[in-house]
Parts: C-alpha cells; sequence; structure tokens
C-alpha cells in the first residue's frame, strides 16, 4: 500500500486574548488610538493662512479680524458654524459665509456679498435692507434710488437682523414673496414703491409711470407676470392705474391718466 503523505502543519495562530483580558485589550488600543488621532491634529494641524474669496464691500483684513482667528489656533478645533455666523451678523452686506478647512494650515473663507435693494422708515431714520429682507444700515440723508415702503412700520429693527413688520396689512413674509418675484422677473429695480396703507388694495408705483392695484392674498407671481405682458403690450408714454383686482383674476384693465 502506498503510504500517506504527511500533511504541512499550518503555523499556530497567535492567541487572541479571551474574556476580561481581551476587553481590557480592545479598550486599551481603542483609547491608544483616540489618542493618537487627538495628538496629530492638535500638535500637526495649525492655521497659517485663511484665504478669503468673493468680497468687494470688506477688505481680508476686516474679515479675517472678524473670523477671530490667529496664527497657530488649531485649525481642526475651530467652529467653522460660529466663524459664519459672525461675519453674516456684524458685517451685515455679507449674506452668505462658506468656511472650510484646507489641510494642513489653510482656513478658506467664501463670501457673498448683497446690495441695496429696498428703504423703510423707522424710528426717525431710513433703513437700507436687501432684496431678503436684511438690514444693511442707516441712510446718511435721504434714501432715494431704492424701492420705498410705505404704510408698514419696522418691529425692533437693528443692522444685521432681519425684518421684522409691526401687525399690519402686509407681513414681512409677504412683503418679500413680491420682491422675490419682482427680482427673479429683473422687474425689482423698476418698482419705486409698495403701499400697504389701504387695508383692502396693495398699491405698487412701477417705472415711474404706473400705479398698480392688487389684493394682499394675490399669487404674487402670477400678477407680477401679468404686469409684466401688459406693460410690455403699452406704449413708452402711456401712463396710468394697472388694476388687477377684478372678480376673474384673469383680468386686467389698464386705465390711463388724463392730461
Amino acid at each position: 500500500m502506498a503510504k500517506k503523505k504527511k500533511e504541512p502543519k499550518q503555523p499556530k495562530q497567535p492567541k487572541q486574548p479571551k474574556g476580561r483580558a481581551g476587553v481590557l485589550y480592545a479598550a486599551v488600543m481603542g483609547l491608544f488610538m483616540a489618542v493618537s488621532v487627538v495628538l496629530a491634529c492638535t500638535v500637526f494641524f495649525r492655521v497659517e493662512q485663511v484665504e478669503v474669496s468673493g468680497n468687494s464691500r470688506y477688505t481680508v483684513e476686516e474679515i479675517t479680524a472678524v473670523c477671530g482667528v490667529e496664527p497657530g489656533d488649531n485649525l481642526i478645533l475651530l467652529n467653522k458654524y460660529q466663524i459664519a455666523q459672525q461675519l453674516y451678523t456684524q458685517l451685515p452686506y455679507i449674506t452668505n459665509v462658506r468656511v472650510n478647512r484646507k489641510l494642513p494650515d489653510q482656513l478658506l473663507v467664501e463670501v457673498t456679498e448683497t446690495k441695496v435693494a429696498l428703504t423703510i422708515e423707522g424710528g426717525g431714520a431710513w433703513w437700507l435692507l436687501s432684496e431678503s429682507g436684511k438690514v444693511l444700515d442707516v441712510a446718511e440723508g435721504d434714501a432715494e434710488g431704492y424701492l420705498l415702503l410705505r404704510g408698514v412700520a419696522p418691529e425692533g429693527i437693528a443692522v444685521g437682523e432681519q425684518l421684522r413688520l409691526a401687525a399690519g396689512n402686509l407681513s414681512a413674509e409677504r412683503l418679500l414673496e413680491l420682491v422675490a418675484a419682482l427680482s427673479e422677473r429683473n422687474m425689482l429695480e423698476k418698482t419705486d414703491w409698495v403701499d400697504a396703507s389701504d387695508g383692502e388694495i396693495l398699491r405698487i408705483g412701477y417705472d415711474g409711470r404706473f400705479e398698480v392695484e392688487l389684493f394682499y392674498n394675490a399669487d404674487f407671481d402670477f400678477k407680477v407676470n401679468c404686469l409684466r405682458s401688459v406693460v410690455e403690450e403699452l406704449e413708452p408714454n402711456e401712463t396710468g392705474t394697472i388694476r388687477m383686482t377684478m372678480e376673474d383674476e384673469n383680468e386686467v384693465r389698464f386705465i390711463p391718466l388724463r392730461p
């Protein structure tokens, strides 16, 4: 009979710790790795440079100062959201902020700045607002050249904060819906004023030659589209009232101003 060949012996595997010893071993190794990661983050990743982009109104130095980040600060432990909030509130013309880390030593700050679009009177001063309703500044002198808000009163107004209106015919939310509808169709710059003094009808001054009438609960997107269509059909020298308060919401009536 042929002799069976002996199979080669498998190398012995190192024994794994069992029971409590195994749990202790895993805990020690986990702690060791955690400490190693923390040490690596705190020792090696230090801020050497703050790179700012998207700015025009504010200087790099102004933005960096508000960030509150110093050379040598720990890059990993920086609170990006706190930095963004500081920039948003302390530099009011900034409306959006993105803060990112670029290892090993850079902090990237990207800002979006806005411009004045609206103005409202309150507390004996004229306040300048962005399209989104953020309070940007207090006007020096008159506030001509911006959309004037009439028949509404600001409540607790302050630079860097969002506009809030006292209870009345038009809420801040609805006002900003109207502003957005006009802006999306490139019609905001031609809008002279919005008047919410009347209890039933909201009035808008447009292009220096039209008074537009609509209800407070109107679909602003639809009505602004109607306004654009009517204006495009009228002659450049025509002026008057554009009435959008008919029973049929699709009906728009132009009433020319008599000489």
